[in-house]
């Protein structure tokens, strides 16, 4: 099989030895590494985009990406061979007793259908007042993504949550 021309956009934990758990996943799967640029500038909350460049075979590529996501490495965007594999993502708002009908209820449901969780931000007045939490959330392809927003419209409808969407263009 033809190595071809591979990178990866990975969110990493900043702290020692998180890199090698990568290089260890693409020398497991016959990937011959070019470059790691941790991305610093951007970094939030402990955590920084790194780009990897590397050659694989289609093969190799594909089992780096699956032990990737298998230790919960949440690989942003990917290419091989010049072709570009991003993830999608959507936001949204969802207004109500958002902590009160379990908020983390809600996280993991919506984790349990694929999406990963990119941001969240909680506002609240007060207890006994309604708060709004801002979402955003990315899925590996649109089949996750299209059943992800179907049960989150679900999961809204039995919390009595008003959800706002995103607007596709």
């Amino acid at each position: 099989m033809n190595a071809e021309d591979c990178k990866v956009t990975i969110r990493l934990e900043d702290r020692p030895g998180e890199l090698s758990k990568i290089l260890e996943i693409i020398a497991k799967n016959n990937g011959n590494l070019f470059s790691v640029s941790h991305l610093r500038e951007r970094k939030k909350e402990g955590y920084l985009p790194v780009l990897i460049q590397f050659q694989a075979a289609k093969q190799g590529f594909d089992g780096i990406i699956r032990d990737l996501e298998k230790n919960n490495i949440e690989v942003y965007d990917k290419s091989i061979g010049g072709l570009k594999e991003e993830k999608l993502s959507t936001d949204f708002i969802l207004i109500g007793h958002v902590i009160d009908t379990d908020l983390k209820d809600t996280i993991y449901k919506l984790s349990a259908d694929g999406a990963m969780i990119k941001a969240l931000d909680v506002g609240i007045k007060s207890l006994k007042d309604p708060s709004s939490v801002f979402v955003q959330i990315a899925a590996k392809d649109p089949s996750s993504m299209a059943k992800t927003m179907a049960s989150l419209r679900d999961l809204c409808k039995q919390k009595k949550l008003m959800l706002i969407e995103e607007l596709q263009t």
